[in-house]
């Protein structure tokens, strides 16, 4: 099993998401880690693409960044994300193809 490097911030931020036993929200972390919602988002990305199992949930008593249990939580999280992708790459595209001279002639 190959080691995983992490940085000072990825750490802090891991041990906060897996001790926490529950989901922990970004504005939790911000104020615990002392680091911006930013610096969250993107430590979390990181440590993902290192391997670790984090899911999202962005709505109700599990709102928050927790780590995977089963492989219902992973997929779970998946599905979210690939939805979140598809509507970004639609926004994506709609705005790639705008007409940039002609778009306020065509408001009723």
């Amino acid at each position: 099993m190959k080691s995983i490097k992490l940085s000072k911030v990825e750490k802090r931020i891991l041990n906060i998401i897996a001790n926490r036993g529950k989901a922990v929200s970004r504005l939790e972390i911000t104020q615990i880690a002392n680091v911006s919602s930013r610096t969250v988002t993107d430590a979390v990305a990181k440590l993902r693409s290192k391997g670790i199992p984090i899911v999202s949930e962005r709505n109700g008593k599990n709102a928050g960044y927790s780590i995977a249990k089963d492989e219902f939580d992973r997929n779970k999280c998946v599905a979210m994300l690939t939805s979140q992708a598809t509507s970004m790459m639609n926004n994506i595209n709609s705005l790639a193809n705008a007409d940039l001279k002609n778009w306020d002639k065509r408001i009723i």
